[in-house]
């Protein structure tokens, strides 16, 4: 392999290259300042091998393992941490000193090329001073904010707001991972959270956002109030963002929009169990059909849509207490020989009618 084809490690383990490195010669410094100037793509390369093996300790260096060293280096150190009742061998510390250095490049070389995920990217992005919380526990973890707003943090979240939350125009929140806001209510100072792709502004409401960087969708869902979602990418996002109005994509509760990587597209639909928003009882007895759905719009927040004159002699009797909104939904359709699918977060109900 040729130099031009070399990559990080293939330097680190070239012994004229390490020669150059640790005992320069007007010879080897020749020849390196013609490579670079022959490849000026490499400069960057060149350096940063140079800055790790002046970083590592002369004394390992110079018993660098080749590739067939560490391979035996390597087996050597299995075979010697398996139990071993009857006789103690010795720890080779020259061994273990090249492995850990192995292992410590290893790590240096994925950070290095690795990319910023877009959460990175934000708050490296900010013009003010941030503060990060983050839940590496199993359980969730309640976050306060100075504007008495509270975010549940999942396990494996991290947030990031202004070291002075509250003080500017507007209240933002930087989020990668999963968390439950409840977001206390400004309307003078709008509140953003920014998840990935997508931008979260509400005024005083709850919802889940779910912007988990190894997943295809982000997801936001809404409990209570309204929010609006847009695309960072937006060509209006600037406007949006400073307009007191809920623009963009408006959710309500029980509503979600799911933002696929894949296809780069946004969709909105109802949550998969729609809970009540406020008490309402589900007892009819000989109750025209239009009042069923008027009850369950009020106590779910979810347009129904149907033909009223259709189904306007439609009676019907039941208690639907307990059920998921789903399956009361199913057994309605029943008794009117109809059937419900949801359409753009409405549910609408096709039937033959009542005579």
């Amino acid at each position: 392999m040729e130099y031009a084809d070399f990559d990080l490690e293939d330097f680190l383990k070239d012994a004229s290259f390490k020669h150059w490195v640790y005992a320069p010669t007007p010879e080897t410094d020749a020849f390196w300042r013609q490579f670079l100037h022959r490849y000026p793509e490499k400069q960057q390369l060149v350096d940063n091998a140079r800055m790790v093996l002046r970083s590592i300790d002369d004394a390992v260096m110079q018993d660098y393992p080749d590739e067939e060293q560490v391979g035996r280096m390597f087996r050597t150190i299995q075979e010697r941490i398996q139990p071993a009742p009857v006789r103690r061998i010795p720890i080779n510390w020259r061994w273990l000193a090249a492995a850990s250095l192995l292992l410590g490049l290893g790590l240096w070389v994925y950070q290095k090329n690795r990319l910023p995920t877009q959460y990175e990217q934000l708050i490296d992005q900010s013009a003010t001073a941030l503060l990060e919380k983050s839940n590496p526990s199993d359980r969730p973890l309640t976050v306060r904010l100075p504007d008495r707003s509270t975010v549940l943090l999942q396990p494996n979240s991290r947030i990031s707001f202004a070291r002075h939350f509250g003080q500017q125009s507007k209240r933002e929140v930087y989020l990668t991972g999963e968390a439950f806001f409840q977001v206390t209510k400004n309307p003078d100072k709008p509140f953003f959270v920014y998840a990935d792709e997508l931008v979260t502004k509400v005024l005083g409401t709850s919802f889940w956002i779910k912007a988990v960087e190894a997943g295809k969708q982000v997801v936001v869902q809404v409990k209570t109030g309204k929010v609006s979602v847009f695309a960072r990418t937006d060509s209006r996002a600037n406007a949006m963002r400073a307009n007191r109005e809920l623009e963009g994509v408006v959710l309500t509760p029980n509503q979600q929009l799911a933002f696929s990587r894949d296809e780069v597209r946004m969709k909105k639909s109802l949550v998969a169990e729609p809970e009540p928003i406020q008490a309402q009882s589900f007892a009819f007895k000989d109750t025209p059909v239009s009042r069923i759905f008027s009850t369950l719009e009020e106590a779910y927040g979810i347009d129904i849509v149907y033909d009223e004159e259709l189904l306007g002699n439609c009676l019907l009797t039941a208690s639907l207490t307990d059920e998921p909104l789903f399956d009361k939904l199913t057994l309605l359709c029943k008794g009117i020989e109809g059937h419900y699918e949801v359409v753009d977060a409405q549910i609408v109900i096709t039937a033959k009618g009542c005579q």
